[in-house]
């Protein structure tokens, strides 16, 4: 037993030994990627620190006679990559494509639709939502997440992330699947955001619900996973080697690279050889075919990415356990049985006591979650301030997933007189402004 670990201890100093003669190899690199990790890192945040953020509240009229489809034309101005342009952008400047949080919140049951955005991007935003809803109110309001103050002793939450039930490509149940593209009346409507806006009416006294969806412009960015032998494929590839090259550096877009592998999969288990070799028939089964057109028709339509953070807050003696269930389970409506849906990725929560047997992370987990949907951190570590914080700060940082602008209008649109929820803030009609050849 003594002669085993002596041989392993022996190993164990060998390999130290030799580490430590090839550190003038080893350690310059690994010094010059660190260095340059905390130099991104800060150029960013000086870059988004530099940025005014802005919240406008969305005031909707009692009478709402658009589709979710005049939403997804709206959403359009979101698609924006400018801080991103170029080199000198990205590693110089700390440039990132700017992010926009679109936000249903419920105060005591009052119901609102918030739009968290960048100070530079608001008159865009206002003429696009002008465009499509000449009658909707935009104003720029203070935050609300400011005027609620998390004291563990004082109050309690309960916080949720989504993410998909699929890969990316396979879409959720949209407005087209609800029928609302084809504007029908209201009485035979069946919106499926009524189900949300239920649930955010109908809380109490003390009691807070926060939505946020976190989207930003989708790009390609995905590393390509070959060898750089596969780019020569023919004996002249060995004089184009420049241009091979550039091609295998070249990202893809794993988003629409699934659905090519998808179809393919779907095809091949369906795939029935006749008698004769040439003779290929395919059997597809009317799910089968629905699902490769979903496929095709999602990324088909613009790319976002996305993230979905959801909070349910209040003061200790108003705070109900029951809400946790219902929070996890607001999404719910939009999940198709053999498409995708939403499901819970992470939550404020244990299973089991083991978990937390000390009682110390549960109280650091919601207290990050609350910090990270103040400061709409999601793409990138927030950052509030330049100091050395921002060396700790990317554990805010999470994986983004990917929705069309057809799936944002359906999660995210001003509904129509199908929402009888009391407590949704309605306008009778917005101001318009004198026409301009009006007699002095």
């Amino acid at each position: 037993m003594f002669e085993y670990f002596g041989s392993t201890l022996d190993t164990i100093v060998s390999v130290l030994k030799l580490v430590w003669r090839f550190a003038p190899l080893w350690l310059p690199l690994a010094l010059i990627s660190a260095f340059w990790q905390q130099w991104m890192a800060y150029r960013r945040a000086q870059y988004i620190q530099s940025k005014e953020p802005v919240l406008l509240e969305i005031r909707v009229p009692k009478e709402v006679s658009k589709s979710p489809a005049a939403m997804e034309l709206a959403l359009g101005v979101f698609y924006a990559t400018g801080g991103e342009g170029t080199w000198y952008d990205i590693y110089w400047k700390g440039g990132v494509r700017p992010w926009v949080s679109v936000e249903l919140v419920s105060i005591e049951g009052q119901v609102k639709f918030f739009i968290w955005t960048w100070k530079d991007s608001v008159k865009g935003i206002q003429n696009s939502l002008y465009a499509q809803y000449p009658t909707v109110e935009v104003t720029e309001v203070p935050d609300y997440t400011l005027a609620f103050m998390y004291d563990k002793n004082k109050a309690d939450l309960y916080a949720a992330e989504f993410a998909l039930t699929k890969i990316d490509p396979y879409p959720i149940k949209t407005y087209i699947d609800y029928g609302l593209d084809k504007d029908p009346k209201e009485e035979f409507k069946i919106d499926p955001i009524t189900q949300v806006l239920e649930y955010l009416g109908g809380l109490g006294k003390g009691e807070q619900a926060w939505i946020q969806i976190l989207l930003r412009a989708h790009k390609k960015e995905d590393p390509k996973n070959v060898s750089l032998l596969s780019q020569f494929t023919k004996p002249e590839d060995v004089f184009d080697v420049g241009k091979k090259v550039k091609e295998w550096r070249e990202p893809t877009d794993k988003w629409k690279d699934d659905v090519k592998t998808e179809i393919a999969s779907i095809i091949k288990k369906r795939k029935i050889r006749g008698e004769d070799p040439e003779d290929n028939k395919i059997n597809l089964t009317p799910v089968e075919k629905d699902t490769i057109e979903a496929l095709e028709r999602s990324t088909s339509k613009t790319g976002y990415d996305v993230g979905i953070r959801a909070l349910y807050l209040a003061e200790k003696e108003y705070f109900n356990n029951g809400h946790k269930g219902a929070l996890n389970g607001v999404l719910a409506q939009y999940s198709s049985g053999y498409l995708n849906g939403f499901k819970k990725a992470f939550g404020t929560s244990h299973d089991y006591w083991f978990q937390d047997p000390f009682g110390k992370k549960l109280p650091k987990m919601k207290k990050n979650m609350f910090e990270a949907y103040r400061l709409r951190g999601y793409f990138h570590a927030p950052h509030s301030g330049i100091s050395t914080q921002f060396l700790f700060k990317e554990k805010y940082k999470r994986k983004p997933f990917i929705l069309n602008s057809e799936e944002l209008a359906t999660i995210f649109h001003f509904p129509g007189g199908v929402s009888e929820t009391p407590t949704l803030g309605r306008i009778e009609s917005r101001k318009s402004e004198p026409p301009i050849n009006l007699p002095s």
